[in-house]
């Protein structure tokens, strides 16, 4: 059998095979004539190119028709919320009796707490977490119809303490919850205990800061910043853990997550002898113009007498003014007397940044005032004044006691106050508007109470111990409530409203 024949495979392009005998064919000529065809071809190519690059930017330059209408507006009414305070609750002590327990709060006695509203059933209860006897209560006002149907709710807290060291009468106010709080008062010297109370009525985690000031200036502690309060709970500090052996703290408290009550409890004790308590409450916020109504000096003969001993010079009434900026600035400190009578205890003092002062308000008598701190730049204020009784009541051991005023806000509305259970309570207004104000205090089927308070004056009251009384009929005041007796002297500021939310406009 044959092999069968294979054609071979032709290679293409470059590999196919050329014949040497073969003459190479003729490479065309260019003539002129096809030159100049070329060079046109080009030129009209490279012009239509360019023209229709300018088209292209032409028209994107053209605005393109559009079709617009105007956006519609649309008001948001936000559900009407119940207001809520909060309450401190009981005076507290780290440790027991025996000084076991040194980190655990525990209650000292047991607080006398009044609430109303001015429109419904108010509701109270402990925060959930807290976890010990005596701990800070949320009071809850109805829920209104609408965001506008406002109802004022208000509450107020008063305790003896009578037992061990501990001795005096400390009353406060119930608040709203603020992510930012300035606390003016306290000390750590030796023999006063200050303790910083933070109470988280919401249902967020809250992450606290303490910037803290004393007579040598700014304080940075270790522990100060990343404090967890957990929600519906309260976390108890010790304020010497922060600044030991400080005569004038001032506690700047800052809290992120769950908004926060706070306020700092001052005890004192001289040797063996209690020396009062009290709860200091927050102070208005940095301004140019602080006002503290409410500051009452009562047995002043007998507290000019104890303050020359040893371990008593804390019994003068002072005003605690700081200024948290970085710029000096003068203060302007005037004593206004309720009744209108001078009193000749207003001075003029350069204050440094950075630096807690106390300032001595000399020369008082018994009697009712209104101190307000005027300066360049804003400031924080407070006033601390102390009474001894010149008759010794068994339920008040040792028979001085102090309170620390706060700067109250102002009242551009009608206002609500509780007052609590204590000696001789009053109601305090300073008018700082350049007109008379004829203000009306209403309490259920009580007679209504008529009080003039004459321009850039103050006037006070006396009322009924466990009434609420609606404040009305003014275009701006400054309020605060009082409580003296034998060895003792309390008072807290009378708060404004709190905002509630209002329709909302939004924009699509």
């Amino acid at each position: 059998m044959s092999d069968p024949t294979i054609e071979p495979i032709q290679p293409v392009g470059d590999d196919y095979p050329v014949d040497e005998n073969e003459a190479p064919a003729a490479k065309p000529r260019r003539t002129a004539k096809g030159a100049a065809i070329v060079g046109v071809r080009v030129v009209a190519g490279t012009v239509g190119l360019v023209v229709a690059a300018a088209a292209i930017a032409a028209a994107a330059l053209v605005p393109l028709p559009t079709i617009a209408r105007p956006p519609h507006p649309v008001t948001v009414t936000p559900v009407p919320t119940a207001q809520e305070l909060v309450c401190p609750g009981s005076l507290l002590r780290l440790g027991d009796e025996t000084g076991q327990g040194a980190s655990t709060a525990a209650p000292i006695g047991e607080a006398s707490l009044r609430y109303d509203a001015s429109g419904g059933r108010v509701t109270a209860a402990p925060l959930a977490a807290s976890g010990a006897v005596g701990s800070p209560v949320l009071i809850s006002s109805p829920v209104g119809s609408s965001a506008d149907d406002e109802i004022l709710v208000a509450g107020a807290q008063t305790e003896v303490a009578a037992s061990g060291e501990f001795g005096g009468l400390a009353a406060t106010d119930c608040v709203g919850v603020a992510t930012d709080t300035w606390l003016v008062g306290g000390s750590t010297w030796v023999g006063r205990t200050t303790l910083v109370t933070l109470a988280n009525p919401s249902d967020t985690v809250s992450t606290v800061s303490l910037e803290m000031a004393a007579e040598e200036g700014p304080i940075a502690a270790p522990g100060a910043t990343g404090i967890v309060v957990q929600p519906h709970s309260q976390r108890v500090l010790s304020l010497a853990g922060f600044a030991p052996d400080v005569e004038l703290p001032v506690v700047h408290v800052v809290s992120r997550g769950g908004q926060i009550v706070a306020n700092l409890q001052q005890a004192t004790v001289r040797g063996l002898e209690p020396g009062g308590v009290d709860i200091i409450a927050a102070t208005a916020s940095p301004s140019t113009s602080q006002v503290i109504p409410g500051v009452v000096v009562a047995g002043s003969d007998a507290v000019a007498t104890r303050i020359g001993e040893e371990g008593y010079a804390d019994l003068a009434t002072v005003v605690r003014v700081y200024v948290p900026g970085d710029e000096p600035t003068t203060a302007q400190v005037s004593v206004i007397a309720d009744d209108g009578s001078p009193t000749g205890a207003s001075f003029s003092v350069e204050l440094e940044p950075g630096i807690v002062d106390d300032l001595p308000i000399d020369g008082l008598v018994d009697g009712n005032y209104t101190v307000s701190v005027d300066t360049t730049v804003p400031v924080v204020a407070g006033v601390r004044v102390s009474t001894v009784a010149t008759s010794i009541d068994p339920a008040v051991r040792g028979g001085s006691d102090f309170a620390w005023l706060a700067a109250s806000p102002a009242l551009d509305n009608d206002a609500l106050v509780t007052i609590a259970s204590g000696a001789t309570p009053r109601i305090h207004l300073f008018n700082p508007t350049s007109e008379a104000a004829d203000v009306t205090l209403t309490s259920g089927d009580a007679d209504d109470i008529q009080l003039t308070v004459e321009a850039r004056s103050s006037a006070s009251v006396a009322v009924d111990a466990g009434s609420t009384y609606k404040i009305s009929h003014f275009d701006s005041l400054v309020g605060a409530v009082s409580y003296t007796g034998p060895g003792v002297v309390a008072g807290h500021p009378v708060q404004p409203p709190a905002q509630g939310a209002g329709p909302i406009r939004v924009l699509p």
